[in-house]
């Protein structure tokens, strides 16, 4: 058939971060990008899996097509399911199955993508020995999850992991809390069903997604599941890297300098807007031991500046540190890392994107920075071709250890420096290896 027109986005609700056009649940597509007549089976493959929070987004929002017309990269984005039909976790589920996977569906569906690409992909011109999955955000997180995944461990063979990892950070379920989410769905659903899961496929799909939404975006509880024995996480992400059981591939791994920012903006998290508001929200945050050592590590020095701080601290928290100690932990079992902080202002989450695909985006970055677009296409598809970003004429990017601390800034001339967020990261580290 025809492949000129993307297929319809997986369903979710309407909001900031939603792709936009038709929504289906029959979604699982793959959009695939290549240079003209290229030769069979020899080119670098980027297999990218869209951001979202696991209930937002789609392929059709990312165009692969300078990657591949520029660079000479096969690209492919592909759809997962989304919020309720992507990770409804539930005993009955298990049962059915007769594996307890539940919870996991969405990243089974990016598995059967990954999959697809090692059979196909050398038709389009892509190697199937050298395929870079990369995503951001929610997208990241899953490829970090494929890097662990049992399941997933001949299908990529480097990562490029965007504003999230799977240790510390974003949280992941245990397969009770998930259970518990599935339960409370149904119990809204299906509660008095004789066949709860006969009962709970009646239900339009539009309002299986749009439970729990007004819990925010992150409020619903769907995220990757820790389910034992499972081929997808049967172990926190952390057990499974300390024993050498994931992808040893090479990793470029980075976030945004102010990620945090991007959830003010859409009105997803609160500002402060002075010194005593930001004081106020770290005491209703944190427990008061927490609470006291934070007021001082992140103490703003005017009330004009408060709110930089603000978004300092839950971008250390939840986004850059949790990637320094994720390259510090594959590091140390012996993979090739590069670290990278994405500078270029207002550099808020999601905002490295228009620079990785080289495309403008309305909201993102209408017009884009040439020099900041050639450093980033350049890193990204000559990791792609050879496992290692550097090449001339960009700036040499040292590969990441803990005790040199190096990493990269992307701006206008990238400039290597040392000890990123040092004494901030240090303090959550710490405290992440005292839990």
């Amino acid at each position: 058939r025809q492949a000129t027109e993307f297929g319809p986005s997986c369903m979710q609700n309407p909001g900031a971060l939603s792709a936009t056009g038709e929504l289906s649940e029959d979604c699982l597509t793959v959009n695939v990008y290549s240079p003209q007549n290229p030769d069979y089976g020899s080119l670098p493959v980027m297999v990218f899996i869209h951001g979202g929070a696991f209930v937002a987004g789609g392929s059709n929002q990312y165009d692969g097509w300078r990657l591949a017309e520029e660079y000479g990269a096969v690209v492919v984005t592909l759809n997962y399911r989304l919020g309720a039909l992507g990770f409804l976790s539930h005993p009955e589920l298990d049962l059915e199955m007769g594996v307890p996977q539940s919870g996991n569906l969405a990243l089974k569906d990016q598995q059967l993508a990954l999959k697809w690409v090692q059979q196909n992909i050398a038709a389009f011109g892509g190697d199937p020995a050298r395929v870079t999955l990369f995503g951001e955000s929610a997208g990241s997180m899953s490829a970090c999850v494929h890097m662990v995944a049992p399941g997933s461990q001949n299908l990529a063979s480097a990562f490029i992991l965007e504003s999230a990892v799977c240790v510390g950070g974003l949280p992941l379920n245990s397969k009770a809390q998930s259970d518990a989410v599935g339960e409370a769905l149904m119990q809204s659903f299906c509660a008095e069903a004789a066949d709860p899961l006969a009962c709970l496929r009646e239900v339009p799909a539009a309002e299986l997604v749009a439970w729990g939404a007004d819990a925010g975006i992150f409020g619903a509880g769907w995220a990757p599941t820790v389910v034992p024995e499972s081929d997808i996480l049967p172990a926190p992400p952390v057990a499974l890297i300390e024993a050498g059981q994931y992808n040893q591939g090479p990793v470029i791994v980075g976030t945004n300098r102010n990620e945090w920012g991007l959830f003010q903006l859409i009105g997803a998290a609160d500002s402060v807007a002075d010194t005593a508001g930001l004081y106020q929200y770290i005491d209703g945050t944190y427990p008061p031991a927490l609470a006291t050592p934070l007021k001082a590590l992140y103490a703003p020095p005017s009330d004009a500046l408060a709110n930089a701080k603000l978004v300092e601290l839950i971008t250390d928290q939840v986004f850059r540190c949790p990637a320094r100690e994720f390259a510090r932990r594959v590091q140390a079992m012996g993979s090739d890392v590069w670290l990278y902080s994405f500078d270029h202002l207002p550099a808020f989450h999601a905002m490295e994107l228009p620079y990785v695909f080289g495309n403008p985006s309305a909201t993102l970055a209408p017009v884009l920075n040439e020099a900041v677009r050639a450093a980033v296409q350049g890193y990204w598809t000559q990791f792609a071709y050879s496992g290692d970003p550097n090449q001339p004429p960009l700036p040499l990017w040292p590969k990441y250890d803990a005790q040199s601390d190096m990493s990269i800034s992307l701006q206008e001339t990238p400039v290597v420096e040392q000890g990123l967020a040092a004494g901030t990261c240090d303090f959550w580290s710490a405290l992440s290896a005292g839990q």
